[in-house]
């Protein structure tokens, strides 16, 4: 029986943290510029317009075409929503 208690409570442990995991915001935001990205320029203007709020932003040279990441904040979803960037 012991046994099979420790299984069932690992068990129980898995499906919690499988529950859990799904529901944790994303810290960083990929912004691809491969062929997934229907239109490059206005990526690029909204990667321009969170420079300039002073964000940081990697440019991922060899990652998905040249792709961008920076922080997950509100405004930068924001600006991503508002120019259509996919």
């Amino acid at each position: 029986m012991r046994l099979r208690d420790l299984l069932l409570t690992a068990l129980a442990l898995l499906v919690l943290v499988g529950l859990a995991a799904p529901s944790a915001p994303a810290q960083d935001l990929l912004i691809p510029m491969d062929e997934q990205q229907e239109n490059h320029l206005k990526a690029y203007g909204a990667v321009y317009a969170t420079l300039q709020e002073g964000q940081t932003v990697d440019w991922l040279l060899n990652y998905r075409g040249g792709s961008f990441l920076t922080s997950a904040s509100d405004a930068v979803r924001r600006e991503l929503r508002v120019r259509g960037v996919s």
